[in-house]
């Protein structure tokens, strides 16, 4: 390995197992932030692309609760439309 690439190599190494980032440990080790930059590109593959877009959500709740002058409904998924519209009815008389 060419000695200038053997170098870079070296300090890539040495900043990694420092825990600094780039500029801290450029400062420190009075290296050219830019030249840094370049040799880490070329020495290092690439990071992974990260794609953009939306996550789907998925809510699980299986229950809605209403609650009105102290009394509470307890409705679960896929409950009977027809028997809540009768149950609202009977309340409203109440």
């Amino acid at each position: 390995m060419p000695e200038l690439k053997q170098e870079w190599t070296d300090k890539i190494a040495a900043w990694q197992a420092s825990g600094l980032s780039i500029a801290a440990w450029c400062r420190q080790h009075d290296d050219n932030y830019y030249r840094f930059l370049y040799w880490r590109r070329r020495l290092l593959p690439p990071p992974p692309k990260r794609t953009g877009g939306f996550v789907e959500l998925t809510f699980r709740t299986s229950a809605l609760l209403l609650s009105c002058n102290g009394m509470t409904l307890h409705l679960e998924r896929g409950f009977d439309p027809e028997l809540l519209q009768d149950v609202l009815t009977v309340l409203r008389r109440v």
